[in-house]
């Protein structure tokens, strides 16, 4: 009897053994964040984020960034270390990231979760391309300074200013002695507006990029605005909204349409994209509130 207990013994710490070694091989890589990654919960003054990491392993198979909820892969600069730079980020957005990496085990190692926070301090500009006739407009930046005449200051005589709200229109001209005169006296940002040039020529805005927009959007039609200084796909600035809305742009004499399918749930038809400097008409089934 004692025999079979002691072999009993050595088989039970024989299965513990190889069980605590599996333990051991099942734990995945250690990842650590490196130079220039941001340390937790700062602010940073660029629109973009370089994230390198550390891993303890040689044996890896992938290694991907998990920002803000999509995985993007990252590239290796050197032995083990790894790299992702994450670029056009809105100004005044806290963004939520954590890298993982899979060894050839199959083991899978997660860093510790950080956030970031983007604070551009610094200025920056936009030239605004402006045709001889009918230009559907908007200003892509946040300015201190709305008035028409520090907008447009060197607009020429006879140069009109159309906006559009509530059903109703204003109107605005330029004089050469007076400046801009009419029915309004700035400009905001979210808005779009018709520029009716007698000549063309450009206009350099000063300003600073926005950080997230929250533009309230009538039943019928708006005149809006695109106030980011990057062109960005309508199925990822206007989603969910109602079957049938519509979105029109003009340029160089031409209109270009496209409409929302709610099946698809995405835009179909003339463009595919907003893009900065240029105004929009929406032609919305019900009000909604629009975030981007």
């Amino acid at each position: 009897m004692k025999t079979k207990g002691y072999k009993a013994a050595l088989f039970l710490s024989a299965i513990l053994v190889i069980s605590a070694i599996t333990s051991v091989q099942a734990v995945g890589p250690t990842i650590e964040f490196i130079d220039p990654t941001p340390a937790n919960n700062v602010e940073v003054t660029e629109d973009y984020v370089v994230v390198n990491v550390s891993i303890t392993t040689d044996n890896i198979s992938d290694v991907w960034l998990d920002w803000n909820g999509t995985n993007y892969t990252m590239s290796t600069t050197a032995l083990n270390i790894y790299t992702y730079t994450a670029t056009n980020l809105t100004n005044g957005m806290t963004y939520t990231y954590k890298v993982y990496a899979n060894d050839t085990s199959d083991n899978i190692g997660v860093s510790e979760t950080r956030n970031v926070t983007i604070n551009e301090t610094t200025g920056d500009s936009f030239d605004l391309e402006l045709g001889a006739g009918w230009n559907l407009i908007s200003i892509p930046l946040v300015i201190d300074n709305t008035s028409i005449n520090a907008v447009f200051p060197d607009a020429n005589n006879g140069d009109e200013l159309y906006a559009y709200d509530g059903g109703e229109w204003q109107i605005a001209t330029y004089n050469s002695e007076a400046g801009w005169y009419g029915d309004f006296e700035t400009v905001e940002p979210d808005k779009g507006y018709w520029y009716s040039a007698t000549t063309a020529g450009t206009v350099t805005i000063e300003g600073t990029k926005a950080g997230t927009r929250t533009v309230s959007i009538a039943e019928g039609w708006n005149l809006i605005g695109y106030t980011r200084l990057n062109p960005a796909d309508l199925n990822d600035l206007l989603v969910n909204v109602t079957n049938d809305d519509e979105l029109y742009a003009y340029g160089g004499g031409e209109w270009q349409i496209t409409t929302y399918n709610s099946e698809a749930q995405g835009w179909y038809g003339d463009m595919s994209t907003m893009e900065p400097g240029k105004g929009y008409w929406y032609s919305a089934n019900t009000s909604f509130t629009w975030e981007y």
